[in-house]
C-alpha cells in the first residue's frame, strides 16, 4: 500500500500546510495520510460519514446509490474514489445518464468534490478528460 512520505503533486489534496482551505474537510493533513495501521478505523469513519449523509432529505435516491458506490470504492492510498461514473452506474444498476445527474447533484450539494489529478482544479461537474477523483467533503473532520 502506498504511503505518503512527501507531498505528491498528483494528489494535491493531501497537504502539509494548514490553511483556510482545509476547513472544508476535504484537504487531508500529510501526517494523517502517513499513519500506519489506520485503514480499518478510517474505513469505519467513511461508512459513518456515509450514514450521516444518507439522512439528508435534499438528495435523490439515485444520488444516495451513487454515493454508496463512491464510498465502496473509496481508497486509503489516495483518500478518494477515482472510478468512472459509468462504473458506478454498473455497480448500482442505474442508467449512465442517471448516474451522471446523480453525481452532479452530489457535487452541487457539496457532498463530494470532483478534482483533477495533477492539477489543483475543482470541477463543478464531471467532464471528459483527465483522471478525476471524488473527495468526500467533511470526512477529515470526523477523524
Amino acid at each position: 500500500m502506498k504511503r505518503f512520505k512527501t507531498i505528491d503533486k498528483d494528489h494535491w489534496w493531501i497537504t502539509a500546510h494548514t490553511s483556510e482551505r482545509e476547513r472544508a474537510g476535504v484537504f487531508v493533513p500529510l501526517e494523517l495520510a502517513r499513519r500506519e495501521g489506520d485503514f480499518s478505523r478510517v474505513r469505519g469513519v467513511v461508512w459513518a460519514w456515509f450514514r450521516r449523509e444518507c439522512g439528508r432529505t435534499d438528495l435523490s435516491v439515485s444520488a444516495k446509490l451513487i454515493l454508496w458506490a463512491v464510498c465502496e470504492r473509496w481508497r486509503y492510498e489516495t483518500w478518494s474514489s477515482h472510478d468512472a461514473i459509468s462504473y458506478y452506474a454498473k455497480m448500482t444498476g442505474v442508467n449512465r445518464k442517471t448516474s451522471g445527474r446523480a453525481m452532479t447533484e452530489l457535487i452541487d450539494n457539496e457532498v463530494v468534490w470532483c478534482v483533477l489529478e495533477g492539477e489543483q482544479k475543482r470541477l463543478r461537474k464531471s467532464q471528459p478528460g483527465g483522471k478525476k477523483h471524488f473527495l468526500l467533503v467533511g470526512l477529515v473532520d470526523l477523524l
